[in-house]
């Protein structure tokens, strides 16, 4: 606790120096090393499964822009299971660094074990639950039964898919809380390529399929993920020495105090996922009620927000793994320098990917063509507001994500969501959308 208190005395009285030394520290051969290492795995996953989305909505596009709509609105259902499956993961990774970064090797590659029985048990009562409470959310979805039973559709077979990813995902994080982060970007890449064959095939009916639409979609996410989770297993397999997939090692995964702690630290982050996700899904709520054009380009943007928060998931997981190794030795002084060295990255890179976007703008609109004028045009727009918000956002995600998660700090994490969200954002875009009428980019 001495270290603890002398660090807070050291950020009160001279942070001007802390901040320097941070900027040292992130320009140092290093740390670039380790953040590199760390970052690029992790956010390569991360791009290709976010991906996926962007393969559906681009490919259902052809289809109009009821399609578009079901599949973006289907999706943020689905996003709130996997929310729960990456609260869980996340949480456990936290824990798996700091047993490695104290030098309990061994029970560090047992704890993965027990967040790959963890995340199943939560992705298959999740998967249950949706299946049950379907039908009520696609009746939500809009007015006409055709896309109401679409949304049925999709909704069902696509959340199926949250089974096999929460185990590709536990072992994908367990492995790099330990350091071994690019063994599960090669599965993760044939995954994709997977998917986009299956889409190809069932949405179309081409190579002899049947053509089913917006319901290939969600059986080719489906049959990816399976196909995904089958790859990693092997490959870690045949890569990973070190003791995973032992039946001797079956009862260590069921350790109980390591679940407990997992549980502990799990619980808040799954608990505030599912309150950001749960609100997120307001948002499409919301356009949905402005219209199908509203709720067409919200689906449109889609991909491209979750492609940068790809980025931001490699930032705040590489966060998690360089706080929670220097908090796994007790070194409080280069946790904290490491965590504000990654949040000068943050803003770096986020500037750039928000450029990018606003450069690559006409040529996305371009792929979108086919869901008609009126939702380019307001797509347009709303784009440019999207480049602006995510330079804050992932400051944001890389502080409560990153570094608060990586120290334990999960409750004030969950207040904050709660308070921004619901108690500013969501009424926000209530009176904007049903009171003033405002355009959808203004919303």
């Amino acid at each position: 606790m001495a270290d603890i208190a002398h660090m807070h005395q050291i950020w009160a009285t001279a942070w001007g120096c802390v901040l320097r030394q941070s900027m040292s520290n992130g320009l140092s051969r290093n740390f670039l090393r380790t953040f590199l290492l760390t970052f690029i795995p992790i956010t390569l996953q991360a791009l290709i499964a976010s991906s996926r989305t962007v393969v559906d909505v681009l490919m259902t596009s052809g289809l109009g822009a009821e399609e578009v709509a079901v599949v973006g609105f289907g999706s943020r259902i689905v996003f709130i299971l996997i929310l729960l499956v990456l609260g869980v993961c996340n949480g456990a990774g936290i824990v798996i660094a700091q047993f490695y970064g104290g030098g309990h090797e061994r029970r560090a590659i047992l704890s993965i074990g027990s967040t790959l029985l963890v995340s199943l048990g939560l992705a298959v009562l999740g998967v249950l639950l949706m299946i049950i409470v379907a039908p009520a959310i696609a009746h939500w979805s809009s007015s006409d039964p055709v896309i109401r039973q679409l949304a049925l559709d999709y909704i069902v077979l696509a959340s199926m898919a949250v089974v096999p990813f929460s185990l590709s995902f536990a072992l994908s994080v367990g492995l790099r809380s330990i350091g071994r982060s690019s063994l599960a970007t090669w599965p993760a890449l044939i995954g994709l390529l997977s998917h986009i064959a299956l889409n190809y095939m069932l949405i179309f009916g081409n190579w002899g399929a049947p053509q089913l639409g917006v319901s290939g979609a969600a059986y080719a996410s489906l049959l990816s993920a399976v196909i995904e989770l089958a790859i990693v297993c092997l490959w870690v397999r045949l890569s990973f020495t070190d003791g995973l997939f032992r039946l001797c090692d079956l009862r260590g995964y069921f350790h109980r105090d390591t679940i407990a702690r997992i549980l502990r630290v799990s619980v808040p982050i799954c608990l505030g996922s599912v309150v950001w996700a749960c609100g997120i899904f307001m948002y499409s709520l919301i356009a949905a009620q402005a219209g199908t054009i509203s709720l067409a380009t919200l689906a449109l943007i889609a991909p491209v927000e979750s492609i940068a928060t790809a980025f931001m998931i490699g930032l705040s997981s590489t966060t998690n793994v360089l706080v929670g190794h220097a908090l796994g030795r007790r070194d409080f002084h280069e946790a904290t320098l490491n965590a504000l060295s990654v949040l000068l990255w943050t803003f770096v890179i986020t500037v750039l990917i928000s450029a990018t976007i606003y450069l690559l703008k006409p040529w996305l609109l371009m792929l979108y063509s086919g869901v008609g004028a009126q939702v380019l045009a307001v797509a347009d727009p709303t784009i440019d507001v999207l480049c602006i918000v995510l330079i804050f956002r992932a400051l944001n995600v890389t502080i409560i994500v990153g570094a608060l998660r990586a120290g334990a700090d999960t409750t004030y994490p969950i207040f904050m969501d709660v308070a921004t969200q619901w108690l500013v954002a969501i009424p926000l875009s209530c009176v904007c959308v049903f009171y003033l009428q405002l355009p959808f980019p203004a919303v």
